[in-house]
């Protein structure tokens, strides 16, 4: 048996024992979920440093034939998202030791069947086990976000599952349809046959994938939900959300697009064209969006919008510079992004608010923290070293490089709007009176860790991208070259 397989096991055995041990002892919850977290990462962590000799690799659950077969893969694409689940879910769990104190057996339960979902959606090799997963995931992300059961929470979750199913629905239709004109759900045999299907409908059919993934990960105008999703999540979840999840919707979208319908259909039509600029679209919607919040989690929901929209664009232009800058910019973002939420969580600690007017003097009382948001904010605008002014840096060569000049001086534009919404609470902390009581609530370590840690990470990675670079060096190879991805799980 192969290794992937116990990504699916691993959170699915995690959600059996947490209903057990809940009901029989529950001293023996936390060290479960922990003893599963490690081992899953440990799996990713194995996978990306023996890429060279395991991949592409394939799993036939069953062995049945490949019309029906049930295929788990893993190639070089996949290490984008392995990174990933590699450092994510773990640091959530562990920063929600402390913040999750009502049903923290629930909590940890449904964030099992979240990475259940997630790791599916990933190496699932056929439509039909990969909306099983896809469902799995939304019905989890929904609950998560009404957790707190607040009244923000409850409207927040609630809009998320209508907006959400709608997008489902538009998922689901693209697969039928799919499904009738070539008549399999394997991926593998789907492009193999897709070249004979008329050039509109192969455009429908796209289509309908965009709008069905792209309201999983907030594409304009299918947005509305993340903002108030977010407002009303805990930072445990968040972090996971923005970090991760997030980020295997894009990722499976971009496996189907490229692989079903292929680059060379995208430069034949006007997709490529409209691709890019949906992707400039997302990024400025999403930055003038952020200028105009006041509460800390909405911002930064919107500018998740924006960083997205720069990564539409990377994998827009369809170049092997692009997906490589792409797939750069998404790790980059979630660690970084990720390790704002966490300060920002321990800031809360002090004020009790994640409005920005609320936090006026804070790093008097916490200068610490206080001296790592500010940090972290101004490396999300793209100043050097940070981790994300690489990978902006690549995705700007690499839209000249492929005549996108207008998209390219966007990206210059948008950073420098992003500074204008990042420097109002750097501003507000270091100035004006703080009215804080003398001694404010001491942090656990669990929450100090996952921020420094990823603080540090962002840090080495600016410092020091090549290593992430050469992790991701060959994902190209399974989207640009359809015949890898096709000869991988047919074989021959």
């Amino acid at each position: 048996m192969e290794l992937l397989i116990w990504l699916i096991i691993i959170p699915l055995f995690t959600i059996f024992s947490i209903g057990i041990f809940n009901y029989i002892n529950k001293k023996y919850v936390l060290p479960v979920v922990f003893t599963s977290a490690i081992l899953q990462s440990g799996i990713a962590i194995y996978y990306i440093l023996n890429r060279n000799n395991l991949l592409p690799q394939l799993y036939n659950v069953g062995n049945w034939q490949n019309d029906i077969a049930i295929n788990l893969s893993v190639d070089n694409f996949t290490l984008v998202v392995f990174v990933l689940i590699a450092v994510m879910p773990l640091l959530s769990l562990l920063y929600s030791i402390t913040e999750i104190q009502r049903k923290p057996a629930k909590f940890y339960l449904l964030i099992n069947v979240l990475l259940l979902g997630a790791s599916g959606m990933v190496m699932t090799a056929d439509l039909f086990n990969f909306y099983v997963f896809f469902e799995i995931a939304s019905i989890s992300s929904y609950a998560l976000v009404a957790f707190k059961d607040e009244d923000i929470s409850l409207e927040a979750a609630f809009e998320y599952l209508i907006i959400g199913s709608i997008g489902a629905v538009f998922l689901l239709l693209g697969i039928v349809l799919t499904y009738q004109a070539t008549g399999t759900l394997n991926m593998a045999i789907i492009p193999e046959r897709m070249a004979e299907i008329p050039v509109v409908t192969r455009q429908v059919l796209m289509s309908l994938f965009i709008i069905g993934l792209g309201v999983k990960f907030a594409l304009v105008p299918l947005h509305a939900w993340m903002p108030d999703a977010y407002q009303g999540s805990p930072i445990s979840y968040i972090v996971l959300s923005s970090g991760l999840v997030v980020n295997v919707y894009f990722f499976v979208l971009v496996r189907i697009l490229f692989i079903f319908f292929g680059v060379q259909f995208f430069q034949e039509t006007i997709f490529t064209n409209l691709i890019v600029g949906w992707g400039v679209a997302s990024m400025l919607f999403g930055h003038g969006a952020a200028l105009q919040q006041d509460n800390l989690k909405r911002l930064f929901a919107y500018s998740t919008i924006a960083q997205l929209g720069y990564v539409i664009i990377a994998f827009g232009i369809g170049t092997e510079a692009g997906i490589v800058a792409g797939s750069f910019h998404l790790i980059n973002h979630a660690f970084l992004k990720g390790a704002i939420f966490f300060t920002a969580g321990n800031l809360y600690k002090a004020t009790n608010s994640y409005q920005i007017r609320d936090m006026k003097g804070l790093a008097e009382k916490m200068p610490v923290m206080s001296i790592i948001f500010v940090l972290m904010l101004i490396a999300m605008v793209g100043i050097p070293p940070s981790n994300i002014f690489v990978s902006k840096w690549l995705i700007l060569t690499a839209a000249v490089e492929a005549g996108y000049l207008v998209p390219a001086f966007m990206i210059l534009v948008g950073s420098f709007i992003s500074l204008g919404y990042y420097l109002r609470p750097v501003i507000t902390i270091y100035t004006g009176y703080s009215g804080f009581p003398g001694k404010l609530p001491l942090l656990k370590f669990n929450e100090y860790i996952p921020t420094l840690f990823l603080a540090g990470v962002c840090l080495m990675i600016g410092l020091f991208p090549g290593y992430i670079l050469n992790i991701i060096d060959a994902a190209p190879d399974f989207l640009l070259e359809q015949s890898n991805f096709i000869l991988h799980i047919l074989g021959g």
